[in-house]
């Protein structure tokens, strides 16, 4: 495996499953991911290259060139080989069940292009063509309001938990990108606010089914509507876990 990029996407993934599914072995894998990135020089200086490149925004395309030369620059200190063998102690741990799309995919694969393409007069082209690409990427490329980091703040969790949900749920209305938006750029006051009126949103939802629904569906509706009453949440380290309970809750009723 020399694509980084892909590599980390599905520890991302694995994260966010984690914490929705309360799946303490994703979690858990995706700690000793960040561990792992921490304690090896070139995962570190991969994972920053493909950071940096992701999150820059250069419309001159002179500058975005010479940015991605300079990122490029910071993986000469380690051969290619090393690199390999780097991603593929990564990957060691994570099954991959299907070569699927996600955002930056295509950005990420002209990247590992660029890494690891020999430079010779046979690969000029491909060389050529990755390196325009990424600088295309850079030059469309929007502002994101938090970058990732090699530490697991709730404000890092709650970034990849928006993108991920964005990439899963295409159709987000705008209730439910507010509701995620708190996670990114709102005081600890404000989540809550927005967490209790979406709360109360499935409450009210659960009340207009409650009306037409059989016994056996009523009886269901009414424990998750006690639940959802006397529900306590704070926020904590479980507070993106429970906020992404609510989102899936609340599109199951609607």
């Amino acid at each position: 495996m020399q694509n980084f990029g892909k590599l980390k996407n599905i520890y991302n993934s694995k994260l966010v499953e984690g914490i929705s599914s309360e799946n303490d072995s994703d979690k858990n894998l995706f700690k000793k991911y960040v561990k792992t990135i921490k304690e090896n020089e070139s995962l570190k200086a991969q994972f920053f290259v493909y950071n940096n490149i992701e999150n820059k925004v250069e419309t001159n395309e002179f500058k975005a060139n010479l940015f991605l030369q300079e990122n490029l620059a910071l993986l000469g200190k380690f051969t290619k080989q090393e690199l390999f063998e780097s991603n593929a102690n990564l990957m060691s741990p994570i099954v991959f069940e299907t070569d699927e799309d996600y955002l930056n995919k295509e950005l990420h694969e002209n990247i590992s292009t660029l890494i690891f393409t020999e430079k010779n007069l046979k690969n000029i082209d491909t060389i050529v063509e990755a390196t325009c690409k990424v600088i295309d990427f850079m030059k469309t490329n929007k502002t994101r309001e938090i970058k990732e980091s090699l530490d697991l703040p709730n404000s890092m969790v709650s970034s990849i938990m928006v993108q991920k949900y964005n990439e899963r749920y295409a159709d987000l209305d705008e209730t439910e990108k507010s509701v995620l938006k708190t996670l990114i750029d709102s005081d600890d006051i404000k989540k809550k606010e927005v967490y209790s009126s979406t709360l109360r949103e499935c409450i009210d939802l659960i009340d207009s089914k409650l009306v037409e629904s059989s016994v056996e569906t009523k009886d269901k509706l009414l424990r998750v509507k006690d639940k959802l009453l006397n529900d306590k949440t704070e926020v904590n380290e479980d507070f993106p876990k429970n906020v992404s309970k609510l989102i899936e809750l609340r599109r199951s009723l609607k």
